[in-house]
């Protein structure tokens, strides 16, 4: 491709995009940082079998992943930015639900409730993009933000790694600023 094929995403387009691709990344960090974190969860909380712990990684997989049908159906109906607002809300408290969580059960709770907000930031965001791009940016930006997906995923462990040497709580502040 040569650079006057190519399509940038700039301008009001790009701060758009950024907010866009960032929630979605967080959502997708979300699923693989906390996996580092698990040992040091565990020993917080003693007493806990190790199938219950487990439930902290599990009900935000199993809870996004079977949400993010019927969310994308919420937001078409409902208003895609509204669907992108409230998901991105419900996805910053509950991460704050999780850093404060004073037993495992509110965690596992708190979780489930992170990934219900996930699960309407994800398919949100691609639909606002959609709409919102102008066609010829839009492949581009559909491009940056399936990439972000794959950087969550990359960046998860590193992250969680560096993070779970302060605190495993902190793998749940990250998202109140960014958010």
């Amino acid at each position: 491709m040569d650079n006057n094929s190519q399509m940038r995403v700039s301008g009001p387009a790009g701060l758009l995009l950024l907010a866009l691709c960032g929630a979605s990344f967080l959502a997708g960090l979300d699923l693989f940082v906390v996996n580092v974190a698990f040992q040091d969860i565990r020993a917080s909380f003693p007493g806990e079998s190790l199938a219950d712990v487990s439930w902290v990684l599990n009900v935000y997989a199993i809870t996004y992943a079977a949400l993010l049908i019927p969310m994308g159906r919420w937001s078409d109906r409902f208003g895609r930015r509204r669907g992108f607002l409230i998901g991105l809300g419900v996805f910053v408290l509950a991460s704050v639900g999780c850093a404060l969580s004073p037993g495992l059960w509110w965690l596992i709770g708190f979780r489930a409730l992170q990934a219900v907000g996930a699960a309407m930031i994800t398919p949100a965001s691609l639909a606002v993009i959609l709409t919102a791009m102008p066609l010829e940016r839009r492949a581009s930006a559909v491009r940056i933000w399936a990439s972000s997906g794959a950087i969550a995923a990359a960046s998860g462990p590193v992250v969680g790694g560096f993070l779970v040497e302060a605190s495993w709580r902190w793998v749940f502040w990250l998202n109140v600023p960014i958010g």
